[in-house]
């Protein structure tokens, strides 16, 4: 009798604690889904995306400087898509002379 009421207790424990521990969770989650959505934070998310976009921009341009045949003007563009097309076909596990 000691190991079916241990049980059937934890049964019930575990049932009551997953109900509540969910209804906690949703609380949670709503209130962190505000937060982000919050015009303040939002403000904070976009300064950061233009702040990293600008890094990238001038770390792109020096990078373009520094190669062979660069020049003074940023085309991040077209230079950002051959250098991703190179580098992908040059990590290709195709064994040279093949």
């Amino acid at each position: 009798m000691g190991k079916g009421t241990f049980l059937i207790g934890l049964g019930v424990g575990y049932v009551l604690g997953t109900r509540d521990g969910r209804e906690r969770y949703e609380q949670i989650k709503a209130r962190a889904t505000g937060v982000w959505n919050s015009p303040r934070v939002q403000d904070k998310v976009d300064a950061a995306e233009q702040t990293a976009k600008r890094a990238a921009d001038t770390a792109t341009q020096k990078v373009g400087e520094r190669l062979p045949g660069g020049s003074d003007t940023p085309e991040s563009t077209s230079r950002t898509t051959t250098s991703r097309a190179t580098s992908s076909r040059a990590t290709s596990t195709t064994p040279a002379g093949s």
